[in-house]
Order: structure tokens, then sequence, then C-alpha cells
């Protein structure tokens, strides 16, 4: 069975970014198969954090408004787009 993890903070600055991207890449690191979703889409720093700037074309808004499928909208762990 699936589980979710949420890191959240009213406050800005307090290290969820890079607190999320090391335990994902713990995670699959172990072996799991792995999401990490950076709701702070005006933003984007998971994109700079994980090293995938250059790589993510569409990211969730895209999605959600249905200009991209959700395939698109991901990157697999070497930033690489995933096969859609």
């Amino acid at each position: 069975m699936a589980k979710v993890l949420v890191v959240t903070s009213g406050k800005g600055g307090v290290g969820k970014t890079t607190s999320t991207a090391a335990l994902g890449a713990a995670l699959a690191q172990a072996g799991k198969k792995v999401a990490v979703v950076d709701f702070d889409v005006g933003l984007r720093n998971l994109d700079l954090v994980m090293g995938a700037e250059r790589r993510v074309v569409f990211d969730l808004i895209n999605v959600v408004q249905g200009v991209a499928k959700l395939t698109q909208g991901c990157a697999d762990g070497g930033g690489r787009r995933q096969r859609h």
C-alpha cells in the first residue's frame, strides 16, 4: 500500500524543499518508488535542488489544466523525461 508523507510549514526558509529532496532521494536509493511534488508552483525550487530545472518542461499546473499528461509532468530520478 502506498504511503503519503507531507512536508509543510507556514513559515518560509525552514528547509521544506531541502528536506523533501533529501528524503525522496534516500527513499529512492533504498529501492522505494518515490514521487516528490512541489506545490509551490510559482517558484519550483524543488526542480533546482534536484538538478532538474533544465529538464522539466511541464509542471503541475500544466497537468491540471490539461495542457500536459501526467507522465509529461514527471521526470525520473536521473532527471530524464518518462516515456509516454
